[in-house]
């Protein structure tokens, strides 16, 4: 695959030479904002949105960033792939002896450690846009900034994946956040003039683009009926809230397609280890934590 351009209609910049240290080497890095601006030709719907979406109502939206969005899908699936190699390995216990209880040994602690890596693990704060006061709230390893929405500087970029000896199996594409000391609100003073936070990921740049438009449309006019439908299912609150309304047969059905394909809606809201926003911004919007 060759070093072309992004499929985006934002100017090249070097901002990312500001940074002291590169922490993620990118290429063709564009600009989305300031101002921002949606990409052209691409949806703003919210269809599929709730991976990276913690909450949403018509003051603010917090958006999972991509390590978070990496540990939403991760526990999933690990139990696909458990349930489908331990009932391959059931099989041929029929045929060849101990097979399947040695299969038992080997996954079975690594399944039961993922899990208590992710109840263990402290759950990072989302990104909150607010659209009230223009702002956006954004924590980076203990320090809080407060961005005014005008000022936001929001970039795409990739990274080429290689296979091997050099081929390029793929382009992975990211999203970044740029986080300036001016912008400082509370917490540990920042050690750097300029940082970034990776906002998203993924190896398909058309739902990089999608995800960032969405978040623009909601900027500009709040949260649609559709919205509210598509985000329903967004955490323990919110599914609780769903369950409400389904009879008995479809509840079981539910939970245990809940427990099985995306479990931290429920854990989640038991890990003893969560970052919480600082009384600064808790006195803003309540005590509104969401991951």
């Amino acid at each position: 695959m060759s070093d072309s351009r992004l499929n985006c209609d934002f100017p090249e910049t070097s901002i990312e030479q500001e940074l002291e240290k590169r922490l993620y080497r990118t290429y063709g890095e564009r600009l989305a904002s300031p101002p921002t601006r949606k990409v052209a030709g691409i949806s703003d719907s919210s269809k599929d949105m709730g991976y990276g979406i913690a909450h949403i109502n018509r003051r603010f939206l917090d958006i999972r960033t991509a390590f978070s969005i990496f540990r939403w899908a991760q526990p999933g699936i690990i139990n696909l792939f458990m349930i489908v190699v331990l009932g391959i390995m059931w099989v041929i216990g029929q045929f060849y002896k101990e097979a399947f209880s040695a299969s038992l040994v080997l996954f079975v602690p690594l399944w039961i450690a993922v899990y208590i890596f992710e109840f263990s693990f402290p759950l990072t704060l989302p990104i909150r846009i607010d659209r009230e006061d223009r702002v956006v709230y954004v924590a980076h390893r203990g320090t809080f900034y407060r961005i005014p929405w005008n000022d936001l500087e929001v970039s795409f970029s990739y990274n080429l994946q290689y296979l091997g000896s050099g081929v390029v199996w793929d382009k992975q594409y990211y999203s970044h956040i740029y986080l300036r000391d001016k912008y400082f609100f509370c917490g540990s003073p920042p050690k750097k003039s300029i940082q970034r936070k990776k906002l998203s990921t993924s190896f398909n740049e058309k739902k990089i683009y999608e995800r960032w438009n969405f978040i623009l449309r909601y900027f500009q006019d709040g949260p649609s009926s559709e919205d509210l439908k598509n985000l329903e299912l967004l955490n323990f609150e919110s599914y609780k809230e769903v369950l409400k309304n389904k009879n008995f047969g479809m509840k079981i059905v539910d939970i245990v397609s809940v427990v099985l394909l995306a479990p931290p809606i429920i854990f989640w809201s038991f890990s003893p280890f969560r970052f919480k926003w600082p009384a600064e911004i808790e006195n803003i919007f309540g005590r509104a934590n969401y991951y």
